[in-house]
């Protein structure tokens, strides 16, 4: 058996771990907190994909004004509009999975939709890059405006559906 002074002078440096290893319930509210902080590190990264093309649509919209082109300046707008929005509800929810796991118990499967909704969000800002880059290469060809305006706003509502239907599934209101 090891004496006091050897333990306390091993190399080892997860003695704390060790310790609240000891404690019963401590093992669940690690790994809630683990869920948490993963939780909001993926919805800080999410947020900033969309806000980098939230300020790509500031941008075009201020080339359009510079060039005297207002037509499309509205209709970009409720694009932008809603990809605000999107981004507020992401950056404002509750981190942890509603931030309530002692109240809401979320289930194994409960969780793996919540993987598959926030991998799906990564998708949906590959989708709102690729709209923008259609609107922005439909502007300098003058061709078919309105179309991609519409599909940007349209993937934007997309994703605002979305990130709902994630909070459904954290209080159990939705299978899918």
């Amino acid at each position: 058996m090891e004496n006091l002074n050897e333990f306390v002078n091993s190399p080892e440096k997860n003695k704390f771990e060790k310790l609240l290893e000891k404690i019963p319930g401590i093992k669940g509210y690690k790994e809630k907190e683990a869920r948490r902080d993963t939780d909001k590190l993926v919805r800080e990264a999410i947020a900033k994909r969309f806000e980098e093309q939230w300020n790509r649509i500031g941008e075009i919209q201020r080339d359009l004004l510079k060039a005297g082109n207002l037509l499309f300046v509205g209709d970009l707008e409720s694009a932008a509009i809603k990809i605000r929005q999107f981004i507020d509800r992401v950056k404002t929810a509750s981190y942890g999975y509603a931030g309530l796991l002692d109240v809401v118990k979320v289930d194994d499967a409960a969780l793996q939709q919540l993987y598959d909704y926030d991998l799906y969000l990564f998708k949906l800002a590959e989708s709102i890059k690729s709209a923008v880059d259609v609107v922005e290469s439909n502007i300098e060809k003058n061709e078919e405006i309105e179309t991609a305006i519409r599909n940007l706003v349209s993937v934007a509502q997309e994703c605002i559906t979305a990130f709902n239907r994630r909070s459904e599934v954290i209080t159990g209101t939705v299978n899918s």
